[in-house]
């Protein structure tokens, strides 16, 4: 049954729900703060049952063709030492390849595939809304009301339209900062080999995207608010690294004179429920597990997977197609959140004793156990994977 449905937020979760859903027949309307979207972004690392759907959507060597070459993992301490080298090809072994990716770049493959089929109207948000009858009413800051069958809000980490409107969800303060970028100009980093350090409270990286260009990375351990971290950025960043090794010290000299600066803070939000009436939340709006979960991304693009196989499954029934998503998903982000925990002890210890002890374990595991390590998280069971609900949920 067709259905008028308005989409606040173009993101990743955003334009995967549209396309699927546009090729379902229904009718989309897409709004987005931005005035227009860009190439740029974080790097993600898209793994496992991301790269599955993205296929399945026909959108994968378009992302290989946007993608970043991954071949080998160089994790080092903070003296420069090489703790390990790992792999990419034997750490994924047991799933799907990943793809590496900023995220602007996955975005753009997503809006290419979907710009000249659904209307996207830029510069606009969300100002108010009611539900009755079963439907809702959208007044959009342009002044303009949009009366719609279902309201998809994929606004991500930070939406007004969830804080708003689903009183009962949390934003939880993840307690670290994220910052990267670009920065243009030659170098001698193999293109395909990534270099992390691993340290007490934070972590840095360094990504080779081609010849002429790389990008870093970073998660420092912080309490400060955004705004404060956010005025601060460039100083924490050269203070928090200032006794790493000089190639860093270059890096970050370079990048703080020259290069393009992303700089946001990591949270997580807790959502008892994904449904209020007639309107739903998706992705990061609804479910962020953080970028330490290693599968934000693909969470985005699954949840708008399930959303439209329910919303097909129970066509005549958009109540229970929406229950039967929050159903869904409600472990599923549970588990997510709690990998993103278990990374965070891990990979950006708390003390020295920690980094210390799993310095140890890193260095000395076989690759199978690193495998298992990196990539046991990932993986959703076959119900899941095929969106069946618990025998108790049915």
């Amino acid at each position: 049954m067709k259905k008028r449905i308005i989409i606040s937020g173009g993101g990743i979760a955003g334009l995967t729900a549209a396309k699927l859903l546009h090729e379902q027949g229904h009718e989309i309307i897409v709004i987005d703060k931005a005035r227009a979207f860009t190439k740029a972004g974080f790097f993600v690392s898209l793994k496992s049952f991301g790269v599955d759907i993205m296929d399945q959507m026909g959108l994968k060597e378009e992302l290989i063709q946007e993608a970043t070459p991954s071949l080998f993992m160089h994790w080092l301490d903070a003296e420069g030492h090489m703790i390990r080298d790992i792999s990419y090809e034997k750490v994924n072994q047991n799933t799907t390849q990943s793809i590496l990716i900023t995220r602007g770049g996955l975005h753009h493959v997503l809006y290419k595939s979907v710009r000249n089929e659904i209307n996207i109207l830029f510069d606009t948000t969300i100002e108010h809304l009611e539900q009755h009858d079963q439907k809702v009413n959208v007044t959009l800051s342009t002044g303009a009301v949009l009366e719609a069958d279902l309201l998809i809000v994929s606004e991500g980490l930070r939406s007004s339209t969830r804080a708003r409107y689903f009183p009962e969800s949390q934003l939880e303060d993840f307690n670290l900062l994220y910052m990267g970028g670009r920065l243009k100009g030659n170098h001698l980093y193999t293109i395909g080999t990534v270099r992390n350090y691993l340290d007490v409270n934070k972590m840095f990286a360094i990504y080779p995207v081609n010849k002429e260009e790389i990008a870093i990375q970073c998660y420092i351990h912080t309490t400060d608010n955004l705004p404060a971290v956010q005025e601060n950025a460039q100083n924490l960043l050269k203070e928090t690294f200032k006794t790493y090794p000089s190639e860093v010290q270059h890096v970050i000299n370079n990048f703080l004179k020259n290069g393009l600066m992303f700089v946001d803070k990591m949270g997580m939000v807790h959502a008892p429920n994904l449904v209020n009436e007639n309107v739903v939340l998706l992705g990061d709006a609804g479910y962020c597990p953080t970028a330490l979960s290693g599968m934000g991304a693909s969470l985005s693009i699954y949840g708008a997977k399930a959303l439209a196989y329910f919303l097909a499954t129970y066509a005549e029934d958009l109540a229970l197609s929406l229950q039967s998503y929050n159903s869904l998903l409600q472990p599923i982000s549970k588990k997510f959140q709690g990998n993103a925990r278990d990374n965070v002890k891990s990979f950006i210890p708390k003390n020295e004793a920690d980094l210390a002890r799993f310095t140890h374990l890193f260095s000395n595991a076989t690759d199978e156990q690193v495998s298992k390590l990196m990539t046991d998280q990932l993986i959703l069971t076959q119900e899941q994977l095929h969106f069946t609900l618990p025998a108790d949920e049915r």
